[in-house]
């Protein structure tokens, strides 16, 4: 008898739980895989500030080597020391939402994991206190915006017990809860990233990206240049017309290392401009697959629907990665 009314509990906790709003498995996959995708997002754009910086100070050490004056020369020096001390990164808000749009695609990898483990339970305490701080700062500083907070507490409080059903019916609902917030985060993050980037093409732009990167590749010219102009030696022999009826002239032009150094840097501020439009496509192709994914997990479309978008949006990410490879 005991035996039957526990087999009935059972029964009737696995229908309840079952019953709860759950998400398929191809669903979890998708957010998952959205995540992945998206948790180290602010290397892309972080690449194309970095390489900047290293040839602006690169070029400026040519710069400082054309001058003639000892006092002129090691100023440059100095002033090209002082460029990456000084010069922040990026705009604050951009900061921000780079760094809020890589934690929240951890937080759906957090989500979305079936396997609990003491590491997920830090991870998630972390990403809980580290987006919600990151938020706060970003409404302060944009105070128009009001971005929702909500997401870092919701995936701090996941605790699986175990049990298939239970897993899914509890994630269902959270990421039900997350997503949606999220959507809202999304949209104002990649809407500030393509005010940072630019328009694909609009070299007259003089505050873009483009017209910066452009104006470098201009004083690499320009610099180097300068560097040659004054890395010469003419030596004239003619000490006796008799003996040496000629005129001997020799100059010293830049060395082999210098000419590669004048390449690299050429070509990392042409992989910088690829990687540029590249990052235009990404974001955009970011904030397509988000809002995709909040339509599959508000009503479910089906995985041919969505692969699409997550199709595109990966393939862009792939680009950026050969780009960055080839820069580096």
């Amino acid at each position: 008898m005991k035996q039957a009314i526990f087999f009935f509990a059972v029964i009737i906790l696995s229908y309840m739980l079952s019953s709860c709003a759950t998400l398929t498995k191809s669903q979890l996959n998708e957010v998952n895989a959205f995540g992945q995708l998206t948790c180290h997002f602010s290397a892309f754009p972080g690449t194309i500030v970095s390489t900047y910086n290293h040839v602006h100070q690169q070029q400026e050490i040519y710069r400082a080597n054309s001058l003639a004056d000892p006092a002129a020369h090691f100023a440059a020096i100095k002033q090209a020391n002082n460029f990456l001390r000084i010069t922040k990164p990026y705009p604050e808000k951009i900061d921000l939402s780079l760094k809020i749009i890589d934690e929240y695609g951890q937080g759906l990898i957090l989500l979305t994991d079936t396997k609990h483990q003491k590491l997920f339970d830090t991870a998630a305490a972390k990403f809980g206190t580290n987006l919600e701080s990151l938020i706060t700062t970003y409404n302060k500083i944009d105070a128009g915006a009001q971005l929702p907070t909500g997401i870092g507490s919701a995936v701090a409080a996941v605790i699986i017990l175990g049990g298939d059903v239970y897993i899914r019916s509890k994630q269902a609902k959270d990421i039900k809860q997350v997503v949606p917030l999220g959507d809202v985060i999304i949209e104002k993050m990649t809407n500030n990233l393509l005010d940072f980037l630019g328009p694909k093409d609009d070299p007259q732009n003089t505050k873009g990206l483009q017209y910066l990167i452009s104006q470098e590749k201009e004083s690499v010219e320009n610099n180097y240049r300068a560097y040659l102009g004054l890395n010469r030696d003419v030596v004239s022999i003619n000490k006796d017309k008799d003996n040496y009826p000629g005129f001997i002239k020799h100059e010293r032009f830049a060395s082999i290392a210098d000419d590669r150094d004048c390449l690299q840097m050429l070509q990392a501020l042409d992989g910088i401009e690829v990687l540029r439009v590249q990052c235009i496509d990404a974001v955009t192709g970011l904030r397509k697959a988000h809002a995709k994914l909040l339509k599959d997990i508000q009503q479910k479309i089906t995985l041919k629907q969505y692969a699409q978008e997550i199709q595109d949006y990966s393939a862009e990410v792939k680009n950026i990665y050969n780009t960055i490879g080839a820069i580096k």
